[in-house]
C-alpha cells in the first residue's frame, strides 16, 4: 500500500537519499568547472609554415590522452550516473516505494561514482569500466525494482 506523499517526503531516509544526489550533483559540478578551467582549448593547431596551414585548416586540439582526456572521462562519468541516479529517485519518489533501502543504496551507488570518477582520472581500462558499469546498473535495477515493489 503506497503511502501518503506528505508522509513520504517528510521521512528523513528520503531526505538523505536526496542529499546524496544533490552531493554526487556537486562533484558532477565541479568536475565540470575544473574541465574548463585544465582542459586544453578547442583553438586550431599551431602551424609552423603556411604550405602546411592551407593543407590542414581543420585541425583541432584533441583529447586524446593526456590529463585532459582523462578529466573528460571523469565529467562523462559523473554526468551519467547523476542522470542515472536521478531518474530511479524520482521514480521512487512518485511511486512513494522504499526510503531506508533506498537511501542506502544511493550512497552505495555515490561512493561507487566517487571511485570510478577517480579512477578514470587515473587508469583508463576498459574492464574497468564494465565492471562499475555492471555496479551502477544493478544498483539502479535494485531501486526501481523497491520502487514498484513498495510503491505504486
Amino acid at each position: 500500500m503506497a503511502v501518503p506523499l506528505e508522509l513520504f517526503i517528510t521521512d528523513s531516509h528520503v531526505r538523505l537519499t536526496w542529499i546524496s544526489f544533490f552531493t554526487l550533483w556537486v562533484l558532477w559540478g565541479l568536475v565540470y568547472t575544473i574541465r574548463f578551467i585544465l582542459g586544453e582549448s578547442d583553438k586550431p593547431t599551431p602551424q609552423p609554415d603556411p604550405e602546411a596551414a592551407a593543407s590542414s585548416e581543420k585541425k583541432k586540439w584533441t583529447n586524446t590522452g593526456g590529463f585532459a582526456s582523462r578529466l573528460a572521462n571523469a565529467h562523462r562519468v559523473l554526468f551519467e550516473n547523476t542522470l542515472l541516479l536521478l531518474s530511479v529517485l524520482v521514480l521512487n519518489t512518485f511511486a512513494t516505494g522504499s526510503t531506508r533501502a533506498v537511501m542506502i543504496l544511493s550512497w552505495i551507488f555515490f561512493a561507487f561514482t566517487v571511485v570510478h570518477a577517480f579512477t578514470e582520472v587515473g587508469v583508463e581500462h576498459r574492464f574497468i569500466r564494465l565492471a562499475f558499469s555492471l555496479i551502477f546498473y544493478g544498483v539502479t535495477l535494485a531501486i526501481g525494482g523497491l520502487a514498484f515493489a513498495q510503491g505504486f
